[in-house]
């Protein structure tokens, strides 16, 4: 089936996806763009961890990257959910200068924070009132490559459906957990509660990331980009630790710590 118009329903309902929070909240349907993101959702819906709702495509797309990318994937994906579009159509749906085009509504993916979706013995990453949905994306990435076993949004969090954050995770979130929990303070209490010890990034002051018993089950929790964790949220957690630097700069963006963060909590498993 070959769609022209932007406003046929499941154009229109991408495009709202892009735009409309509200829409990505009720319909727990998020949108997808790009080649390699969509070639790693593609794969991940093959591997039954991604349902795909729709799938849009260019046949010049195709032709351009299938001997560079395994875009057989796209094959996979029921006929009923595949739509070719015009380079045109393409053009209007993409949030970027120049389109790839190539375009996925899928599933959300975020499971509720309850004991039966944790790992006891594993390593993971608390997000609290991070704003930049960059930073977000590139954290998800960051901690996918480095196994943590899952990632928490906490305390008013950017969405985590946002483009920019499924961009900046570069088809990272299929392939690790992810929990969005309101309160920072009932996510301290379910990891203490289950053995995993929780460690605040803290500007000054803490135990530096290089000397902290990262060996135990634990949670690092990271605060806001330009204020960090508030004092309150920082209690909440078992032990604080800080990134001790000799240069001029006083902190980091989250990002940043949480790369330095992630790699010392993993560095000696490899």
């Amino acid at each position: 089936m070959l769609i022209t118009s932007k406003d046929n329903p499941n154009v229109r309902l991408y495009r709202r996806l892009c735009v409309d929070k509200k829409v990505r909240s009720e319909t727990r349907l998020f949108a997808v763009e790009g080649m390699r993101s969509c070639i790693d959702t593609a794969m991940e819906a093959d591997a039954g961890r991604v349902g795909i709702k729709a799938f849009f495509y260019t046949k010049e797309a195709l032709a351009k990257y299938e001997r560079r990318l395994p875009t057989y994937y796209f094959d996979r994906i029921n006929a009923d959910r595949r739509f070719e579009i015009t380079p045109a159509l393409a053009k209007i749906m993409s949030q970027e200068p120049t389109d790839q085009g190539v375009f996925i509504i899928a599933e959300q993916l975020h499971k509720p924070f309850v004991r039966e979706n944790l790992d006891g013995s594993g390593k993971y990453l608390v997000l609290c009132n991070v704003q930049d949905p960059g930073n977000l994306g590139t954290l998800i990435r960051t901690a996918d490559a480095l196994g943590i076993s899952g990632v928490v949004f906490t305390d008013n969090c950017c969405d985590l459906y946002n483009p920019k954050t499924v961009r900046s995770a570069m088809g990272s979130m299929p392939r690790i957990d992810l929990f969005v929990e309101k309160e920072l303070q009932s996510v301290c209490t379910l990891f203490r509660e289950m053995g995993i010890r929780t460690a605040a990034a803290w500007v000054h002051g803490g135990v530096s990331v290089t000397e902290y018993d990262f060996s135990r089950p634990c949670a690092v929790v990271i605060g806001n980009e330009g204020r960090g964790l508030t004092e309150r949220q920082a209690a909440m957690c078992a032990d604080m630790i800080t990134i001790k630097m000799q240069g001029n700069t006083e902190s980091l963006n989250a990002a940043s710590a949480g790369t330095i963060i992630l790699w010392e909590m993993t560095r000696k498993l490899y």
